[in-house]
């Protein structure tokens, strides 16, 4: 079903399985050149800022963010290309992160869509790991598994299709990239249910989550699940910053903006689109009913509104318990900690908070941690969906 057609963890070997695709669109080409070793860029998602060789078979790498203040993140992605290699040769790679710390553990695949991370050391801003190149066998390294706008596009394509569902470009960034987007109409007057995801580029994990997440809403024949369909539209928008991860950006959108500190004021064209969706909807009498936004961060946590919180003209959120409720559905049916951290920030303009002023409902930012088991993020999510929906339908008014 889809581009996450097998995703697995055995032991210390993490596997990523996608239908063999081909990048679109990929980046200009940036090469680091020496006599026995090509280290390439000329793919999207890739970023390398700077290569020097520091001995026989020892390379410095350089990670420095697309501009200055930023969360940092230090992406990397690259292709290792052999020169002339006639028996395996190891080679010694030290990433260097300028102006943060390093945080992506290291992985390798020899086609972009089956991925094994590989042992590394750290120390602050420097991670230090071996890789064996074979004769005439380009690897792939990158901080995550690779999930570009072309897998987007294929896995989009993959969800059911018909009178009631449609794949659309919701616009285009501000380089002229779409933002595809999937809708569900369950028909005229329905509330909305809305998904987007990686406003933040390397935030991979939480857009593994998205599209489990949205495979068993889409697919699932649970009766739970069939109702939700029935009584909600759905918007799926899974790529709201394609300028950036083509580019590797480790946070912002080209225009050096945090997309998701940009809902309220609404200078970049993503966020735009997106709300004159919306707006849209609620202008034809179709509210917003729920929303989730999927992330990453160093463990798994959902950021929420407070129940009680008031909107700046002093009303409530609808279904005050509604996240509450799901919460404590989720966690009693998984086997590990859900944590929920309620929180509101008005000047900050992230997602969540933007749903609630603007629509006056909850929204959740769904946070999976950069190294969570991949097994854990599809089971975690296959049962957010389930219970989210139940929660949904007990909070759809009668």
């Amino acid at each position: 079903m889809g581009v996450l057609s097998h995703l697995t963890r055995s032991g210390s070997s993490l596997l990523l399985s996608v239908a063999a695709l081909t990048s679109v669109g990929a980046v200009a080409a940036a090469q680091c050149e020496f006599a026995q070793l090509t280290i390439a860029t000329d793919f999207d998602t890739a970023r390398v800022d700077g290569c020097e060789q520091t001995g026989e078979h020892a390379y410095r790498l350089h990670l420095k963010p697309e501009d200055l203040p930023i969360n940092p993140s230090p992406w990397y992605a690259f292709r290792l290309e052999p020169n002339g290699l006639t028996a395996p040769q190891e080679v010694k790679l030290t990433l260097v992160s300028h102006n943060g710390p390093a945080r992506y553990a290291p992985k390798v695949s020899t086609d972009k869509f089956q991925w094994q991370p590989i042992p590394y050391s750290e120390n602050d801003n420097r991670m230090q790991f071996k890789v064996t190149l074979q004769p005439s066998q380009p690897v792939y390294v990158a901080g995550q598994e690779i999930i570009d706008a072309t897998m987007y596009a294929n896995w989009l394509e993959s969800l059911p299709q018909g009178p009631q569902q449609q794949l659309f470009t919701l616009g285009e960034s501000a380089q002229g990239r779409p933002l595809p987007a999937y809708q569900h109409i369950a028909g005229e007057g329905k509330p909305w249910f809305v998904i987007i995801g990686r406003q933040h580029p390397p935030e991979v994990t939480g857009a593994l989550a998205l599209m489990h997440f949205s495979n068993e809403l889409m697919f699932s024949d649970a009766a739970v699940l069939e109702r939700l369909r029935k009584e909600f539209n759905i918007l799926l928008v899974p790529l709201m910053n394609p300028d950036g991860v083509a580019l590797g950006n480790w946070r912002h959108t080209t225009g050096g903006v945090d997309l998701n500190r940009d809902w309220f004021k609404r200078a970049e064209p993503e966020s735009q689109q997106l709300h004159a969706f919306l707006q849209k909807r609620e202008k034809a009498g179709e509210e917003v009913f729920f929303a989730l936004d999927f992330h990453s961060t160093h463990y798994n946590i959902y950021y929420t509104m407070p129940a009680d919180y008031k909107r700046p003209d002093g009303s409530p959120l609808q279904h005050p318990h509604l996240v509450t409720d799901w919460l404590a559905d989720l966690a009693a049916r998984i086997d590990w900690e859900v944590k929920d951290k309620p929180g509101s920030n008005p000047d900050r303009g992230v997602f969540k908070q933007y749903v609630a002023d603007t629509f006056a409902v909850h929204s959740v930012t769904y946070e999976v941690g950069d190294n969570t088991n991949r097994q854990e993020i599809k089971t975690t999510a296959e049962a957010a969906v389930v219970t989210l929906a139940e929660t949904l339908l007990e909070h759809l008014p009668k």
